[in-house]
């Protein structure tokens, strides 16, 4: 059993991984073969996450609502742990700062994340189309008030690796690549493509037009590099340079 820590333990730049309860984080953590299936990171003062409403800052007991249990993740490099003097916090609490700033921008729903999973895994026909069709209606809705999917883990993601390369986590790539050595989709032909594939090629050339990337294949050849847009809660967990720290004590 994790030690249990208090919010006043909590150190700026912490990573916060959560295990919810509603149905489609429980697909998301099934999916994604952890615990988790939503992640923020605490800025000092607040929680910075990614929800619909935008990128917000939120306190603890909002933020922690609706889940069983919040595992709290910092960030060690080369030796030191974020926040000593050789790793200051300030770099990526900058990053983290702008993000929040210009939180109307963006959007995230779980749905986004669950329909990204999908597209990496073989599921049955049925329910992946289910899981596309409802997070593409989103994605419209998104294209239509001009805003862009931000996944809740791409942010935390985006705020270390924006502040220079001595923060970026490494994300294990393994996995990545089977993922595309599975699709085959870059450069092929949506009539060559079984049905399932079709599916997925439609709804990443639209994930791609939200997030104004200019092709599914750009996209998905970027997530070789461990591109920000296919980073999920498991994936934040197995970097070798995030250490668990504890579990948050849970507001009653």
């Amino acid at each position: 059993m994790p030690a249990t820590i208090s919010v006043n333990e909590l150190r700026a730049g912490d990573v916060l991984l959560y295990h919810g309860e509603s149905a489609v984080s429980q697909l998301i953590q099934w999916f994604s073969g952890s615990e988790y299936s939503h992640s923020s990171i605490f800025d000092g003062a607040a929680v910075v996450e990614a929800v619909a409403e935008g990128i917000v800052r939120r306190t603890i007991d909002e933020s922690l609502a609706h889940t069983r249990y919040v595992d709290v993740w910092r960030l060690k490099k080369g030796g030191h742990v974020l926040g000593e003097p050789e790793l200051p916090a300030a770099p990526v609490l900058d990053v983290t700062a702008r993000y929040a700033a210009q939180g109307g921008r963006f959007s995230y729903e779980e749905l986004l994340l669950l329909a990204l999973l999908c597209t990496t895994r073989r599921v049955p026909l049925p329910f992946l189309r289910w899981a596309l069709d409802a997070a593409a209606s989103l994605l419209n809705d998104l294209i239509d008030e001009e805003r862009e999917p931000m996944v809740c883990s791409e942010l935390v993601f985006r705020c270390f690796s924006e502040a220079g390369p001595e923060y970026s986590p490494r994300i294990r790539g393994v996995d990545l690549r089977a993922k595309l050595e599975y699709l085959h989709l870059p450069g092929q032909p949506k009539r060559s493509m079984s049905a399932a594939d079709r599916e997925v090629a439609a709804f990443l050339d639209k994930y791609a037009a939200a997030k104004r990337i200019r092709s599914r294949d750009e996209l998905l050849l970027a997530a070789v590099e461990a591109d920000p847009n296919f980073v999920t809660p498991a994936d934040l967990k197995r970097s070798p340079d995030f250490t668990k720290f504890g579990r948050l004590q849970h507001p009653t």
